[in-house]
């Protein structure tokens, strides 16, 4: 516990030097920054059910298209539309008129391409580590 009290007075030593200027920093930006954490949020949790219908449907696939501003993720059994994740009023027709059907991914891909990025992370964190004598 030894390392406890130097790193406990660096983190006093930052907040005495560095404490105001992030008050003022969030007062500032402080709302925005949590409207755009929540916004990302919802995204990330309306993509993962519509991953969870398309791996539920035959041949099912997933399309994200923009409406409004807002990411919606349609749901494709084939080549028909089902659902959208978040609904919305506007009818799937209108929301997949002018979208690149080709980029539709299936839950299969996107599992794969998922421990391929997480091969490429653990590949960098590893060849960092060695850059730094931890692993050696």
């Amino acid at each position: 516990m030894s390392w406890m009290k130097p790193t406990a007075r660096k983190a006093a030593t930052y907040g005495a030097k560095y404490g105001p200027h992030a008050v003022v920093v969030w007062n500032v930006a402080g709302e925005h920054i949590q409207a755009a954490a929540r916004a990302k949020a919802a995204e990330i949790a309306e993509r993962r059910k519509a991953f969870a219908e398309a791996a539920a449907v035959v041949d099912g696939s997933v399309l994200r298209v923009v409406d409004h501003g807002t990411a919606v993720f349609v749901v494709f059994t084939g080549e028909e539309p089902v659902a959208s994740y978040p609904e919305t009023t506007k009818p799937l027709d209108q929301l997949i008129a002018h979208a690149d059907l080709g980029k539709r991914v299936t839950p299969e891909q996107r599992r794969e391409r998922s421990a391929v990025n997480r091969a490429r992370r653990a590949a960098r964190t590893a060849r960092h580590r060695r850059g730094a004598g931890e692993l050696e």
